[in-house]
């Protein structure tokens, strides 16, 4: 039982992170990118990889180069919705196909909800991040069942 309060308090510090970051204005939200990028060229820079290592990167058309701080929001929903989906997963009292398609779908009906919050912030909404979600925690529900194959074949052979 207090597994399960446990989980379901993540879950809804989870969407209150997702929910909450599109509800703020275009502006802040590229300023949170960039205090990422900020930081990840400090700790390239400490590493040796130069001082603007993550800052461009070549363009998808290849005609220069463009800020990752877009690559930076995308790895974030991709991240950000594996933890949801995982959460989801290891909550769910369901078993076998049924959990995880419950947790999917949870998982892509949040990411509309998402999408459609942003509206609200005058960011506009985009079905190629919905779907970005979905793959999200499609990575997420695959790396729990990665895990939890790997505990049972390790229990197995005790």
């Amino acid at each position: 039982m207090k597994r399960k309060r446990i989980l379901t308090v993540l879950i809804v510090l989870a969407l209150v992170f997702i929910w909450g970051n599109s509800l703020v204005s275009r502006e802040l939200s590229g300023k949170i990118s960039d205090d990422i990028l900020f930081f990840l060229n400090a700790a390239a820079e400490k590493v040796g990889l130069g001082p603007d290592a993550f800052t461009y990167m070549t363009d998808e058309d290849g005609d220069g180069e463009q800020p990752t701080s877009h690559l930076v929001r995308k790895a974030a929903h991709v991240t950000e919705y594996a933890v949801l989906a995982a959460l989801l997963f290891l909550r769910l009292e369901s078993a076998g196909k049924k959990r995880f398609f419950t947790a999917w779908g949870l998982g892509t009906l949040t990411g509309a909800i998402d999408e459609t919050l942003q509206i609200f912030s005058h960011r506009g909404s985009q079905v190629r991040d919905v779907l970005i979600d979905t793959a999200g925690a499609l990575l997420g529900l695959g790396v729990v069942m990665l895990i939890l194959y790997l505990i049972s074949r390790k229990e197995k052979s005790v």
